[in-house]
């Protein structure tokens, strides 16, 4: 049978394409935006924390979505290192005292990789205990999206920098142990708006390059996705692994008593490492 058709069938018959439909893993897109930064997303104990990165002639890293929505005193390490070190300081080397679980700093830059993610790797590269899983196992994982560097210059970077994957580049071995999780534009497949049902054709192509990411053994995030309660359920159906979301406490919520786990499954264990 062709597998298109196959796999049309699959989900025409209630199946998903993943036995991840028990995990909803929360992702907080455009973190800065929300009125707590860092704090709103952790206190909700989410997967993933965003934050778009530009660097500055003066090597500020500073956040924000566009170069107009620039403030001086909102740097990367202001927003988001200072208040992540200092939770790591008194949980005693975790991210939250009664958990074991780590979370995921996503790292967008805006500016070029060359000139960007060597002032991150600096600034996260001081505090190991927080930010490399070689001295502490419960460390923050700094994955880096957006303009990232080529795959074949993955090695430039130390060991606890990974990267976001893209659907439409093909890795090596080696490189896609660099890769923690893959990232795609949902309206790359489809234009639904999150009101009433996908369409079969539009389950076909998400499915398809789902399932293609889970045979790498990574995770899967889109961005651009419609964000409500009838777009969670559909994308967590179809077994999208990171749910992207401007909506924190909602989604949190929507999740809390419908699934198992609404937070990072991870403990003490490598994020690139394979798909459970």
């Amino acid at each position: 049978m062709d597998k298109r058709l196959y796999l049309l069938l699959w989900l025409m018959m209630g199946h998903t394409v993943t036995a991840q439909v028990d995990r909803a893993l929360v992702h907080s897109h455009n973190d800065y935006e929300q009125e707590a930064p860092f704090y709103s997303a952790y206190a909700r104990k989410v997967f993933s924390i965003e934050a778009d990165v530009f660097a500055m002639e003066d090597g500020r890293l500073l956040v924000g979505h566009d170069r107009s929505d620039l403030i001086d005193n909102r740097t990367l390490e202001q927003l988001y290192i200072t208040p992540i070190v200092n939770s790591f300081e008194a949980n005693g080397g975790r991210a939250w005292h009664d958990s074991d679980h780590r979370f995921v700093l996503l790292i967008d830059l805006k500016t070029p990789a060359a000139s960007t993610l060597p002032g991150i790797v600096q600034l996260v590269g001081a505090y190991p205990a927080v930010f490399d899983s070689r001295v502490n196992p419960l460390a923050v994982q700094v994955v880096i999206s957006g303009d990232t560097p080529p795959p074949s210059a993955f090695d430039d970077y130390p060991p606890f920098i990974l990267f976001d994957g893209r659907v439409t580049t093909d890795y090596s071995p080696a490189q896609l142990d660099r890769i923690a999780f893959f990232s795609a534009n949902f309206r790359d497949f489809s234009p639904w708006a999150g009101e009433g049902l996908l369409s079969s054709v539009d389950k076909e192509r998400l499915a398809e390059v789902i399932q293609t990411v889970h045979n790498k053994g990574k995770r899967i995030r889109f961005w651009a996705t419609p964000d409500g309660e009838n777009s969670w359920e559909a994308l967590h159906a179809l077994g999208v692994d990171i749910i992207n979301t401007d909506r924190i406490d909602a989604c949190v919520d929507y999740f809390n008593g419908r699934v198992n786990v609404c937070t990072s499954p991870f403990k003490s264990v490598l994020l690139g490492g394979p798909y459970e």
